[in-house]
């Protein structure tokens, strides 16, 4: 998951709801039987302080969706949203690590990575050889060898990306919504506060979605397997 500074306090107004969220998932965790998923774990949100923004997040921690209120230009305003928006995604965030840590406790599984499973791990080849066909054989050893070279530069894609001391900026694809970063380390959020007026709160919407997923997509190295991050 993007790493996010930790903004909760002794005195959040929101501890309320995380606690009734470890509560509820206790209850969960007792009424579902051990070979069967917790549901709703997919899908946790968490709020901004005013409860403006809420942030989706599945149970790594990753980023799913987003959506601000319309009454945001007078509860965060302009000036505000962006940090709003960061706020709820780091708050989303503490309650899915509430999640993992109270299915370890359980002794549950815990979601897997995608990109542990993606399709570049898979030995597509195992079950096509056949001493018959030598040529088909050595084909796929060939085609293994290249698709291990992609993976070994996929990884490094994302070892240099995370190491990275340089700052980087993903926006949106409008333009409203910048989001900074140091490796996957989010610094900060900005909107473009003079582009936006109160009936703009779909595009800002659409704007912080796209880049939010974007920088949860570079550190997953299927994106780079693929090509998306060497097109961009």
């Amino acid at each position: 998951m993007l790493h996010t500074s930790r903004t909760v306090s002794r005195d959040d107004p929101r501890l309320d709801q995380a606690r009734r969220f470890v509560r509820e998932l206790e209850d969960d965790l007792a009424r579902t039987p051990h070979y069967l998923p917790v549901e709703g774990l997919e899908r946790i949100s968490g709020t901004d302080q005013t409860g403006t923004v809420t942030s989706v997040v599945d149970a790594r921690g990753d980023f799913v969706d987003l959506n601000i209120g319309s009454d945001w230009w007078y509860t965060v305003g302009p000036s505000g949203v962006a940090s709003a928006i960061l706020d709820a995604l780091q708050f989303a965030q503490d309650k899915a690590m509430l999640a993992m840590a109270l299915l370890r406790r359980h002794g549950r599984p815990t979601p897997p990575d995608p990109s542990a499973d993606g399709p570049f791990l898979r030995d597509e080849f195992a079950s096509s050889w056949s001493p018959r066909d030598a040529w088909a054989e050595w084909a796929a050893a060939e085609a293994d060898v290249e698709r291990g070279y992609t993976l070994m530069d996929a990884a490094d894609r994302v070892v240099e990306t995370r190491d990275s001391p340089e700052p980087r900026t993903i926006s949106g694809p409008l333009g409203l919504f910048q989001l900074r970063l140091v490796g996957f380390t989010v610094v900060s959020a900005e909107i473009n506060s003079h582009r936006v007026v109160p009936e703009d709160v779909d595009q800002i919407v659409e704007d912080a979605r796209a880049a939010l997923r974007q920088a949860t997509r570079e550190k997953d190295p299927t994106y780079w397997f693929s090509g998306e991050g060497t097109r961009r």
